[in-house]
C-alpha cells in the first residue's frame, strides 16, 4: 500500500520532489509523532534529522534554513525557504493546502502551509526568498496541493467578503440552496483560486502554476479535519526534497 504520493514542478532531474504523506502512513505531527515520522522518511531514504518542521499558527511566517540546528525546537511559523540541497523542509495539513515552490535561477525552494487565515503566506515567502538571494517572482515554479476544495469548504458571508475583498471575486461562489435553507453557511470558498489569482498579482506566470485539484475531505485516501473530526483527524506531512541528495 502507498503511503506517499508525489508530484513535480517538470522533467528535469534537477527540479526537487514535493511529497504528502497519505492517511495510510499514520499520524505525522512534529513534537508528538516523531517515532513515526522517522519510520515513514526512512522508508523514502530520508534522514530524520535532516526533515525540518515548524510549530504552525496559522500565520504567514516563513523561516529561511541554512542547517537542520536552529529548527531543532520547531520555531513558530507555517513555511520554510531553503538552498541547502542537504534539507527537506516539511509541513503538516489536514484540509489546509500545501503550496510547494521552487526557483531554478537562485535554487531556492521551500513548502508552506496555507489555511484561510494564512492565505497571503506565498507573497511572503517570495518577498523573502528576494531579500535573501534575489529570486524572482517570475522564475518560481509553484504546485498547490491536495486540501479541502469548494466542494467541500462552505463559510458564512463574514470570511466570503474578506477574501472577495482581499483575493477577488472568483474565490467565493453563493450556493443558493444552502442559503434557501438558512444555512449559516451559504458560500463555497476556493483556496486554489485565491492563491491562483495571489499568484497572478506576483507576477508568477501562469503556466509556472500547477494545481494538483484534489480534495482533502471528500478523498479518504487523505487525512482531513472535517471529515474527520478535529479530535481524530490525520496530520499528513508535505515535504520537499532535493533530488541530487536523495
Amino acid at each position: 500500500m502507498s503511503v506517499v504520493r508525489f508530484y513535480s514542478f517538470g522533467k528535469s532531474p534537477a527540479y526537487p520532489d514535493c511529497g504528502i504523506t497519505l492517511a495510510a502512513a499514520g499520524p505525522m505531527k512534529p513534537g508528538v509523532d516523531d517515532e513515526n515520522r522517522a519510520r515513514v522518511f526512512r522508508s523514502l531514504a530520508i534522514a530524520p534529522d535532516t526533515v525540518l518542521a515548524v510549530k504552525q499558527i496559522h500565520s504567514r511566517i516563513v523561516h529561511v534554513a541554512d542547517s537542520a540546528a536552529s529548527f531543532i525546537g520547531f520555531p513558530q511559523g507555517d513555511g520554510i525557504l531553503t538552498r541547502n540541497p542537504d534539507l527537506v523542509p516539511s509541513v503538516t495539513i489536514a484540509d489546509c493546502m500545501p503550496i510547494w515552490l521552487f526557483d531554478p535561477v537562485t535554487g531556492c525552494f521551500g513548502v508552506l502551509h496555507s489555511g484561510w487565515k494564512g492565505t497571503g503566506i506565498l507573497q511572503t515567502a517570495l518577498e523573502l526568498a528576494a531579500d535573501e538571494w534575489g529570486a524572482a517572482a517570475r522564475d518560481f515554479r509553484v504546485i498547490l496541493g491536495p486540501h479541502i476544495r469548494s466542494c467541500c469548504y462552505t463559510v458564512d458571508a463574514e470570511r466570503a467578503e474578506y477574501f472577495t475583498r482581499a483575493f477577488g471575486p472568483s474565490c467565493v461562489t453563493l450556493d443558493a440552496a444552502r442559503k434557501d435553507e438558512g444555512n449559516q453557511w451559504p458560500y463555497r470558498l476556493s483556496l486554489a483560486e485565491a492563491n491562483r489569482l495571489l499568484c497572478a498579482s506576483l507576477g508568477i506566470p501562469a503556466e509556472n502554476v500547477i494545481d494538483t485539484g484534489e480534495c482533502t475531505a471528500c478523498t479518504p485516501v487523505y487525512g482531513s479535519n472535517r471529515r474527520e473530526g478535529a479530535e481524530r483527524f490525520t496530520h499528513m506531512a508535505a515535504f520537499i526534497r532535493h533530488r541530487a541528495t536523495h
